[in-house]
């Protein structure tokens, strides 16, 4: 099976070779814990192999210094990272929409980060909530497709919630429509100092493999 390299050597091995690249991975966890610093290294490494990265960035938390900091080839590959900026949901949808009009050839990858902010604050205005789930289940039936049909990965990353069953455990937001959709789930965790990284759910390895990291300068990188 094709790998996609992750942007780090560790993450690789631990990973069997990188991310699958016909499914969807989720990357889920607390705000600072890596999530977007795992997704713009994968971006960084797509683009300077001369494909594309479809990078849609709901948060506002993409820094083009921080892309800088990882690669000295910035010149060359922010060209190939197309970045969309929703603000609110209905904007999200609408670039969810037309994705399958823009993924050809040159895309390598597909980024969403996060797919649940603007998703979590349409919940707490509307009061019709199916809709909102609707559409939310909509997004990610077409990352699904276009990652099995085109054969490329897609990231996603997820925000948490406090699970009140398990004092130590949390939820992802979006709970099952995230879990059946995403073939690969992976937890981030904050400690003291360093960041947890353990396997969820994969189509070949086992759960709970896992591992410790910083974040650098150049991306991440294991504590030994």
């Amino acid at each position: 099976m094709t790998k996609v390299s992750t942007g780090a050597d560790f993450l690789n091995n631990l990973l069997g070779g990188g991310y699958d690249n016909d499914i969807v991975t989720t990357i889920y966890g607390p705000s600072g814990a890596g999530k977007t610093n795992m997704c713009l290294i994968a971006a960084v490494k797509i683009a300077e192999s001369g494909q594309k990265v479809i990078f849609i960035d709901t948060e506002g938390g993409i820094a083009v210094e921080r892309i800088k900091q990882i690669s000295d080839k910035y010149n060359d590959i922010l060209p190939r990272m197309v970045f969309f900026n929703p603000v609110n949901f209905a904007e999200q949808n609408e670039i969810f929409e037309t994705l399958k009009e823009m993924v050809n050839g040159s895309v390598g990858m597909i980024i969403v980060d996060s797919i649940s902010m603007l998703y979590r604050l349409e919940l707490g205005k509307k009061e019709e909530i199916y809709e909102v789930n609707a559409a939310l289940g909509r997004q990610i039936a077409y990352l699904v497709e276009i990652a099995r049909r085109k054969k490329i990965p897609v990231l996603i990353t997820n925000q948490v919630y406090s699970d009140f069953d398990n004092k130590d455990g949390v939820k992802m937001v979006g709970g099952d429509l995230l879990k059946y959709g995403s073939k690969c789930l992976i937890e981030l965790k904050n400690f003291s100092n360093s960041r947890g990284l353990i396997i969820k759910k994969h189509r070949s390895l086992p759960e709970g493999i896992n591992v410790q990291f910083k974040i650098v300068g150049e991306g991440i990188e294991e504590i030994e």
